[in-house]
């Protein structure tokens, strides 16, 4: 819970209660000072909102107005730090990372302590598509023997010359097994991507051509990020490939799926 709190006729604050309880015990908050939290109509003494602590001397000084959280609509936007909303123009915006001015320093010396990035072109990338394409499939082509020996069955079974009749009634039983196939094969792709993005930060091929996938901010894909940039990276495929073909031209070589879901693919060495 965060508190405010005023000193000398100004707003201090925000500050963790473990902070504020501290700060009653050095007497720098006594029972005559006003705090504020979010949730209150208005700034109260200290000892009504948490109880005597400390005993009152002189007058309390006229309370700073309370902290106003910006709307929740127009330019009001939210630091990729703190999580806080904040107005468009009390954020610091490093390409698409926003950061408040309390966050700032740190967040400065974080990114300065980091190496320039050397993003992963579009041919190195197809590259390391076609890898792990390969490897899902023949795991994928393993897994599904079974699946693959009973449709050869149902067409042994249909003979040569089947009768019409036949293959209809068969058809069910076929489509069936064809939709399985195909809902393994998907489950395999999307298992490889979020395992190895979340956990490796890049897949079997990325890493054999030392990329690495993450977020604008430096940090590692999450698994539920992992997930959305799979089926992301589907909409790229549908656009008749432009979704990929613009990582060519992007001046961080971001596919589709990448302003979508804000990652970056980096050379690692």
């Amino acid at each position: 819970m965060k508190w405010y709190y005023a000193e000398s006729g100004r707003q201090v604050g925000p500050v963790e209660e473990s902070v504020l309880d501290e700060l009653v015990r050095q007497g720098v908050v006594r029972d005559d000072t006003l705090v504020w939290r979010d949730g209150m109509a208005a700034w109260q003494r200290h000892s009504a909102v948490r109880g005597g602590s400390s005993p009152s001397s002189g007058q309390a000084s006229a309370p700073p107005p309370p902290p106003q959280a910006p709307s929740p609509v127009g330019d009001s936007r939210y630091c990729s730090e703190c999580g806080r909303p904040f107005a468009a123009h009390q954020l610091t915006s490093y390409g698409d990372v926003s950061v408040c001015a309390q966050c700032q320093p740190a967040y400065s010396q974080r990114l300065g302590a980091g190496t320039t990035r050397h993003y992963g072109g579009f041919w190195i990338r197809f590259l390391a598509l076609i890898i792990d394409s390969i490897i899902v499939n023949v795991v994928g082509a393993v897994i599904r023997i079974p699946l693959g020996v009973a449709m050869g069955g149902l067409g042994l079974g249909l003979g040569r010359n089947p009768d019409p009749s036949q293959v209809f009634a068969a058809l069910p039983a076929i489509l069936s097994l064809a939709g399985l196939s195909f809902l393994i094969q998907t489950a395999l792709s999307l298992g490889y991507e979020v395992y190895f993005l979340s956990t490796r930060g890049a897949t079997p091929g990325k890493m054999a051509l030392s990329l690495k996938v993450i977020r604008a901010d430096g940090s590692p894909v999450s698994p539920g990020l992992a997930a959305g940039r799979y089926f992301a990276r589907i909409l790229s495929a549908m656009t008749l490939m432009i979704g990929f073909i613009i990582a060519a031209f992007d001046r961080e070589k971001r596919a589709l799926h990448d302003h979508i879901c804000g990652t970056r693919v980096i050379h690692t060495r």
